[in-house]
């Protein structure tokens, strides 16, 4: 695959894994309403294809802000392969603090190479 295949992979995939869970969910709570046992627990079991259609939702629009980002220039580059870079994520202080990844290469950045 090429690399900016793998850049779409990498930032639409946790919203097409949540988007599926809210479809399974879905599909099993659509079950549940024939057993009297399950039936109660519904009240509870509905919000959960919602709350994971929220998170795909979020999961989508946060990616596609960052790669727009990214285009115009704005946005944190990688400094190996000038690729967008991921969500700041915290890392340990004895490898230098936060980090984000990158989509096209997968390589971990440092925040001093981006800030």
């Amino acid at each position: 695959m090429d690399r900016w295949n793998w850049v779409m992979v990498r930032a639409f995939g946790p919203a097409a894994v949540a988007l599926l869970v809210a479809m399974l969910t879905m599909a099993i709570l659509s079950h549940w309403q024939a057993t009297p046992l399950l039936a109660e627990l519904m009240v509870v079991g509905r919000w959960i294809p919602l709350l994971a259609l929220v998170a795909s939702l979020w999961l989508l629009l946060a990616p596609i802000y960052r790669l727009w980002q990214w285009q115009r220039g704005k946005g944190p580059n990688c400094p190996r392969c000038d690729g967008p870079l991921g969500y700041e994520r915290a890392g340990y202080a004895s490898r230098g603090g936060a980090y984000r990844r990158c989509y096209a290469c997968g390589d971990n950045v440092n925040h001093r190479h981006y800030e």
